[in-house]
């Protein structure tokens, strides 16, 4: 692939354009994450004995930590000045249809060794099925991402988000909200259309009442 995205590091555009970008990466992706996040909620059940009940209620709480780690990455990571994740994101601003997304193996590594240490070693109580409930909302904000910028999906909600994802793109401070705009609204980075500027309503005003007096001064100036 022609490393046309290279902007401050021949060796991080080559990391870019040999593990992050194209097909075989974006979507197998997809499904290395879904089995992962599948095998930590069934570890949890089958071979710890948790029950369904409880271990659901640790991967629901992982999918709400993963709300907040979705705005906070992409507001503070995605978007830093400079780092192979500013770099890359920065290519999804420039050219959205590209695909390009966290190499595979990384996010896969990092996960087991995460689970590895605190579930195996340290015996973290339930922390399996919260890991699978974060990497499963990572699944789905991949998703949906993917939905904002190559399907025409007709759900309203969806439809909403992706506006709301639209505006990001024109206005990169606001909006970082993928899935959800809760946390926009939480951390006040929701854009809102900015209303005309109150020197300019007065301006306008005097000029129209300017013209509203000119007969009457003619009229004056006559007498």
């Amino acid at each position: 692939m022609e490393q046309r995205f290279v902007t401050t590091s021949d060796t991080r555009g080559w990391l870019l354009d040999k593990f992050a970008m194209g097909t075989a990466n974006y979507w197998f992706a997809f499904f290395a994450d879904f089995a992962t996040a599948m095998f930590f909620l069934t570890w949890e059940i089958r071979f710890q004995g948790r029950h369904y009940s409880t271990a659901g209620l640790a991967f629901f709480s992982g999918y709400l930590a993963w709300t907040l780690t979705e705005y906070v990455f992409h507001r503070w990571v995605y978007h830093q000045p400079h780092g192979i994740f500013g770099v890359g994101h920065n290519i999804h601003h420039k050219e959205a249809q590209v695909l390009i997304a966290m190499p595979w193996f990384m996010t896969t590594l990092t996960m087991f060794g995460l689970w590895q240490f605190l579930s195996r070693y340290l015996g973290v109580p339930y922390f399996s099925s919260i890991l699978a409930g974060w990497l499963l909302g990572f699944v789905w904000y991949s998703l949906v991402h993917h939905s904002h910028h190559h399907w025409n999906i007709r759900s309203g909600w969806l439809r909403r988000l992706k506006a709301f994802h639209r505006v990001h793109h024109h206005f990169p401070d606001y909006n970082f909200g993928v899935t959800m705009r809760f946390w926009d609204v939480v951390f006040g980075t929701t854009y809102r259309k900015p209303a005309p500027a109150m020197e300019d309503l007065n301006g306008r005003e005097a000029a129209s009442l300017g013209t509203a007096l000119k007969p009457i001064a003619a009229v004056l100036a006559d007498a």
